[in-house]
């Protein structure tokens, strides 16, 4: 019976080409499409599950309040005693683990006394216990006294080959700044799947030595030194929300001061994260490598199934009009005695081989498709990764269930055809047949037209970021990270710098624009003759004198930092105009004004200008700028057009003054553009998607046409013979089609503006979504439609009458 199922199904296939092209074809795109967003989601959902104990690992966050109680700052760094003394008064945590990001740089002796630099990106100092919370094979050396004695570390298996071309380099000496390390273990590189990626791990008892870091820093009451990532084991028993419960009375015990009434908990907190919730689910300050975003999830599943859908109304549309050709078999195989069944059946495997066929199709092009998945993406998916025997059995049951659920409905409408009409010569269509066909093909384009809108919005969001004038000079400015070399020596590297005519300016500062304005030390102002403490959350950011000037940032009152004023490094408070109004200050009123940052009380010396310091995700805050010394960054503006000259002066110049450390730079526009890849891999997704979902409507759409125009057939040749014009049969022909792209419009828009306007919604600044929008959308929906149909609609108007005439 399944064999001659099978021929049928075969025969019917060569028979009409056509409409097994467009269902093989367009069910092939949206299957490929939505295979490679499912290994996507895979990939992405896979993140830190392959550690031995990942349900029992947790991440220590910590957040500051501001003195209206809402967030300043959540953090995935904590300060560095909070590790030992979470294991210590928890008896549910087995381990406590600390990494530490290293930032010298290392080298290696490479023949007499010459030393080669090495750059090994991802190096973190690590306590021992590590090993113990993390699956981290070793496959050189003894993991159990791994990192247990200082000056020690340990390489990755891919470190150790670049460098010294075999595992065998337990021993070997490398050295780390002031300090030289010996190489005691290999293990064996991390999986692409994870959080944080490590290339060396240096031992955390090295970071005593006051050469290296400090012990008070590490063992004092540095409860603001908050740059440790910090995770937890636990037992099978733990309980995370009993824990966090108890956080705050934990902060009281070892944070509070006597004689200081006001308790840690009430300005601070500490967090538990499940380890596995890490990678989607936290978007903090300072995490350690860029993470993925649940919701960017939500969006590929919804495309995917979008597709699917689409596809499998075209399967539905093109079956139910086929079906009124097939009247006369449908009929003929009752009157012999075939049973609703077994029509039933015999259409399900027809739709069950096409979803079958078009299977093989969609994995040869997931397998071409899969290099631009990883561009795309940043990914390296391998497709043999996913070609085992549970995967296949998945699809093929997924494929099977596809089939059956797009060859339902079709089937119901076969075998409910009614013998004695059809062999009278009616039609054997079953009345609703045709409406239902309509509704989805509105679905169908409803789901496109909101592809195309969001492909719109979102391409309107991008050129607003790249244009919208930010308040400052990005362009030609290069970013270095600061080195404690030029703490007493920076004058002079600056003069050195700006002797080649190529180099404008350059400057020092803790933060550069595009970084998060992060730092809060609190803040009083001038209120009569006293300072009495402000509610506003004012950002803080170290400068020096050239800062202002390299970012071209205009002054609106007062001065800027002179080099000539000695205090201006210590006592003085530039501050931006956001800050002044939210005081209550003019610009003019706020120069003179006391201000106390911190602990530091000086004066105001000047107003800047506002400007977009971080990213327009962000709105403009209140910013207090000082010239006290603690600098991390280093901004270089360069003439336009010698930037190779003005590269390589600025790299001779550093050679000269900073021995330790390789030149290493990057533009700051290249770096604003990174503040929106999102965004931008979210355009780039919709275009190829929205493409994508309406190239598959559309040879639906043309499926549909094809019938309605050979069924209309002998009425049009009619009309024609009584002179009905061209375009009045095109009219005829085209204007169903038409109104229902005109409804899915109607459906799309307010869907469409929904969604949108929840993701703008995102930004502090971004466009406002207008008409000409839907229109354009709702435009491009009706030229695509007028296209598709178009061939069809114009061969059936031209169609000789007596060809179709001559049997009548």
């Amino acid at each position: 019976m399944f064999l001659n199922y099978l021929k049928i199904a075969i025969r019917l296939f060569t028979r009409n080409k056509l409409v097994s092209a467009i269902n093989i074809s367009g069910l092939a795109l949206a299957l490929a499409g939505s295979l490679l967003i499912a290994i996507f989601i895979h990939d992405e959902l896979s993140y830190d599950r392959y550690h031995e104990n990942a349900d029992r690992i947790f991440r220590v966050t910590r957040n500051f309040l501001s003195p209206d109680g809402s967030v300043s700052l959540h953090l995935g760094l904590i300060a560095p005693p909070f590790g030992p003394l979470l294991k210590n008064d928890f008896s549910d945590i087995i381990e406590s683990a600390r990494i530490f990001r290293f930032y010298q740089s290392l080298s290696r002796e490479e023949s007499g006394e010459s030393r080669k630099h090495l750059n090994i990106e991802n190096v973190y100092y690590a306590d021992p216990s590590v090993f113990k919370i993390f699956t981290i094979p070793i496959v050189a050396g003894d993991s159990k006294t791994a990192l247990e004695k200082p000056y020690t570390m340990l390489i990755s298996e891919a470190t150790a080959m670049k460098y010294f071309g075999t595992l065998d380099v337990i021993g070997e000496q490398i050295k780390a700044d002031k300090v030289f390390l010996e190489i005691v273990g290999v293990f064996k590189d991390f999986e692409k799947q994870t959080h944080w990626h490590a290339d060396a791990l240096i031992s955390f008892s090295t970071l005593n030595d006051d050469a290296v870091y400090s012990r008070e820093r590490l063992e004092g009451r540095s409860w603001g030194n908050n740059t440790f990532s910090t995770y937890i084991l636990v037992n099978d028993d733990f309980d995370p929300d009993r824990t966090a419960s108890q956080f705050p009375a934990f902060l009281d015990k070892h944070m509070g001061e006597k004689g200081n009434p006001e308790l840690p908990h009430t300005w601070t907190n500490l967090f538990l994260q499940p380890l596995t919730s890490i990678h989607l689910h936290s978007h903090l300050d300072f995490e350690l490598e860029a993470n993925g975003n649940i919701n960017q999830l939500y969006t590929m599943g919804a495309i995917g199934i979008f597709l699917i859908l689409i596809a499998c109304f075209n399967f539905i549309n093109l079956s139910t009009a086929r079906a009124s050709t097939r009247g006369k078999e449908v009929g003929l195989r009752k009157v012999v005695g075939a049973f609703k069944k077994q029509l039933i059946t015999q259409h399900l495997s027809e739709s069950t081989l096409t979803a079958l066929s078009a299977l093989i199709l969609a994995v040869a092009i997931v397998t071409m498709a899969i290099p631009w998945l990883n561009d795309f993406t940043n990914k390296s998916i391998q497709f043999s990764d996913y070609v085992n025997v549970s995967t296949t059995l998945v699809v093929l049951a997924f494929i099977i269930v596809i089939g059956m659920i797009a060859g339902l409905y079709p089937a119901f409408i076969i075998s409910g055809f009614k013998p004695s009409l059809i062999l009278k010569g009616r039609a054997g269509s079953v009345k609703g047949a045709g409406n239902i066909r309509k509704v989805l093909v509105v679905i169908q384009f409803s789901i496109s037209i909101i592809m195309i809108i969001a492909t719109l919005v979102t391409y309107q969001q991008l050129t607003f970021l790249n244009n919208r004038e930010l308040g400052y000079a990005k362009n030609q400015v290069v970013t270095i990270d600061y080195d404690e070399q030029l703490m007493e020596r920076f004058e002079a590297f600056h003069d050195e710098l700006t002797k080649n005519p190529a180099v404008i300016n350059a400057t020092r500062s803790s933060l550069v624009p595009t970084d998060r304005l992060l730092a809060y030390q609190g803040t009083w102002i001038e209120r009569g003759d006293s300072l009495v403490p402000t509610e506003i959350s004012m950002k803080d950011v170290s400068v020096d004198p050239n800062f202002f000037d390299t970012y071209q940032v205009p002054m609106l009152s007062g001065r800027n930092f002179s080099r000539e004023i000695k205090t201006d490094d210590s006592l003085a408070f530039i501050i931006n105009e956001s800050a002044a109004r939210m005081v209550g200050w003019s610009n003019e009123e706020a120069v003179g004004k006391a201000l106390k940052n911190g602990s530091v009380k000086g004066t105001v010396v000047g107003v800047v200008k506002d400007f977009h310091f971080e990213s327009l995700h962000e709105p403009i805050v209140p910013v207090v700028f000082h010239g006290q010394k603690r600098f991390y960054r280093i901004s270089v503006q360069l003439e336009k057009s010698n930037i190779k000259e003005a590269l390589a002066h600025l790299e001779k110049v550093w050679s000269r003054f900073v021995s330790n450390r390789p030149f290493q730079y990057g533009f700051l526009n290249e770096r604003y553009q990174y503040l929106y890849t999102s965004e931008k891999n979210q355009n780039e997704l919709f275009i190829i998607f929205a493409g994508l979902a309406i190239f598959i409507a559309s040879m639906g759409l043309f499926g549909l046409a094809t019938f309605n125009t050979l069924q209309r057939s002998k009425e049009v040749c009619i009309r024609k013979v009584l002179g009905a014009p061209v375009a009045s049969i095109l009219q005829l022909l085209g204007t169903e089609i038409f109104t229902l792209v005109l409804i899915a419009n109607a459906v799309a828009w307010p869907l469409a503006w929904y969604f949108m306007n929840e993701w703008l919604s995102e930004f502090a600044y971004h466009v406002d979504m207008n008409v000409m929008t839907y229109l354009a959308a709702a435009t491009v929906a009706l030229v695509i439609t007028a296209l598709t149909i178009g061939s069809q609609t114009l061969k059936a108007a031209h169609v000789n009458p007596a060809t179709i005439l001559r049997s009548e």
